[in-house]
């Protein structure tokens, strides 16, 4: 019996259900959909035409529980569960940071030293125009002071031999004294006390960088920094381009934190990465993602949402963003991903870009239903109509699909067939095909099953299995009432020496052995053996065994699978007494009377 929260999906279902009585007609009249076609968008004519398409994409995020993280190994303390804030709005940081004291909750919660010690601003970047005296500071995403007035007064002072003179080298180089002097005051202006360098417009080596960015193209950052030193010591004034000096810091220390990210090492990514704020950019995307990761293995969830907030405000690939949000889910609490959500463009349908993710706790919650069962774990019933609504507008395909195992897993068969094929009809997915069939099959229907499983088994070896099953239990029982076309022995025969099918090998080997075909049965049940031994497949050749009275065969299976399959104890092995030669001893005849009489009575007898 279904449970209450079931009946308003049910009756969601009633929108899409068609009558089963239908599908056979149906089933019959539809011709566009073969195991070729499976590849192209929507199902096709399937039951009474061509679903509609909406122009979106289906369902991208179908995993129902999120991977297995890499553990912890640098010794960070693991912090209390986030403590989350009251009457955040959408988009908001809706966690207490652990570094401060906002409330006595987070007190409790405050971050390691390691973690602390990021919680600085970025470097200053280069000025964009010739005569910008000053250049406004990229703050760090997960910076808790968002202004640029906080972000400049936290700068620590560098020491003169720390300034970055490589832009002004270049522009006395080039003779450009309007932008030498911009630079000039730009750096004045961050360091005070620094002068600028006395061989500024010295004559300059030229030499070329291109075996440097073959090496770079390479990803191999320790032979630049080894070229670079030969190539100084012997021409003490040059320096590299600044581009390639910058490509080549955001190199390192992306390998470094990708490296620390594999083994776990989560205090140390953030390290590496509050050394080099000027690598946490748009087009640095799985640096980002892994500093984020970071912090939420470290329980810090108010920084971690910071990476992602940045992500979301800052950058625009679609693809990037999707991602971003997909990998908060996994990660963040509830709170932190719906807030996130809420940061999604509206499409041009008015439609949110992140609508579809949205959902994906709760296809976790319907995925870890169907696997469970347990009713008392049964998806909220809002979030399931909202659910059914979704799909009826997006057409999603994998999400009806999912909705058709939900019911399948209560065993509602027609809900859920009615669910698949409108699945099918959104995309042409092998995944729905195999719900119509077994659908199908439990509603006592094989004839329509067989004929979907015919005409779509090569579309995945899930059908073909479908096949395989349908057929075996045809031609294995007498009392079957499914009718074999002409010609399915044959096509049988095929599909199951290509899937190299267990059960279907032993099925033929048994229809064989009906027949009275002992050859053909014994070369089938000895494939089904060989590509998995089965009770059905072992007891066929002990059947052919014991008739033939083979026991030498007969003894070599009962020692082979004996302990495995209890149908072999019902065999009798028979032995025959041997054989014992006649005694050698010598018999003594007795002699017959005329024989007595010798040969002289013999003589005169006849003579």
């Amino acid at each position: 019996m279904l449970s209450k929260l079931t009946f308003p999906l049910v009756a969601a279902t009633a929108l899409f259900v068609l009558n089963p009585s239908l599908l056979p007609e149906s089933l019959r009249q539809d011709s566009t959909l073969r195991a070729e076609d499976m590849t192209s968008p929507g199902l096709g004519e399937l039951l009474d035409g061509p679903a509609k398409s909406s122009g979106r994409t289906s369902s991208v995020n179908a995993a129902l529980a999120p991977p297995t993280a890499p553990a912890q190994t640098d010794g960070a303390p693991a912090l209390p569960a986030a403590a989350v804030k009251q009457n955040v709005r959408p988009g908001e940081n809706p966690f207490l940071s652990p570094g401060k004291d906002l409330t006595a909750a987070a007190s409790a919660a405050r971050a390691p030293a390691s973690v602390q010690a990021m919680i600085v601003p970025a470097a200053p970047q280069m000025p964009a125009a010739p005569d910008t005296a000053a250049t406004p500071v990229a703050v760090n995403p997960f910076d808790t002071d968002k202004s640029q007035d906080g972000a400049r007064a936290a700068l620590p002072i560098a020491l003169t031999s720390d300034v970055d003179v490589t832009a002004l080298r270049y522009y006395a180089t080039s003779k450009d004294l309007k932008r030498l002097g911009a630079e000039m005051r730009r750096l004045k202006e961050l360091y005070p006390d620094w002068q600028p360098p006395k061989d500024l417009f010295a004559p300059v080596v030229s030499i070329d960088e291109q075996p440097l960015w073959e090496l770079y193209a390479k990803g191999d950052y320790a032979g630049i920094r080894a070229e670079i030193a030969r190539i100084q010591s012997a021409n003490p004034k040059w320096q590299p381009s600044e581009d390639l000096t910058q490509k080549l810091q955001a190199g390192e220390t992306r390998s470094l934190i990708n490296s620390a990210y594999k083994r776990g090492r989560w205090a140390e990514v953030l390290s590496t990465a509050q050394a080099a704020p000027q690598i946490m950019v748009c087009q640095e995307m799985q640096v980002q993602w892994n500093v984020a990761e970071s912090f939420a293995r470290l329980k810090n969830y108010a920084e971690a949402f910071d990476v992602y907030h940045y992500i979301l405000t800052s950058c625009d690939d679609p693809a990037m963003r999707l991602s971003t949000v997909q990998k908060a889910g996994l990660l963040l609490p509830p709170a932190g991903t719906a807030s996130l959500i809420a940061l999604g463009r509206t499409m041009p349908d008015g439609s949110s870009e992140f609508d579809d993710i949205s959902f994906d706790g709760l296809r976790r919650e319907i995925g870890s239903f169907i696997q469970k069962g347990d009713f008392a774990s049964m998806p909220n019933e809002q979030e399931l109509s909202r659910f059914v609504e979704f799909i009826q507008q997006t057409n999603s395909g994998k999400d009806a699909t999912l909705i058709g195992w939900y019911f399948y897993s209560q065993k509602d068969w027609a809900s859920a067939n009615g669910w698949f094929i409108q699945a099918a009809k959104y995309q042409r997915d092998p995944k729905s095909i195999e719900g119509v069939i077994l659908t199908l099959r439990n509603m006592d229907r094989p004839g329509e099953a067989l004929q979907m499983a015919r005409r779509y088994m090569t579309a995945s070896p899930e059908i073909a299995k479908q096949y395989i099953e349908i057929i075996s239990a045809s031609i294995t029982d007498d009392k079957s009432k499914l009718k074999l076309e002409k010609g399915d022995t044959e096509t049988f025969e095929k599909v199951v020496a290509e899937q190299k099918s267990p059960l279907g090998g032993q099925a033929l080997g048994w229809k064989y052995l009906a027949d009275g075909d002992k050859a053909a049965a014994s070369d089938w049940f000895n494939k089904s053996v060989s590509w998995e031994p089965t009770e059905g497949g072992v007891i066929g050749l002990a059947v052919l065994a014991a008739r033939a009275k083979n026991y030498a065969t007969l003894t070599a299976l009962k020692s082979k699978y004996g302990s495995e399959f209890e149908g072999l104890k019902d065999f009798r092995v028979y032995k025959v007494k041997p054989y014992r030669a006649a005694s050698a001893k010598p018999v003594k005849l007795k002699k017959k009377p005329e024989e007595k009489r010798g040969l002289f009575w013999f003589m005169n007898t006849n003579g």
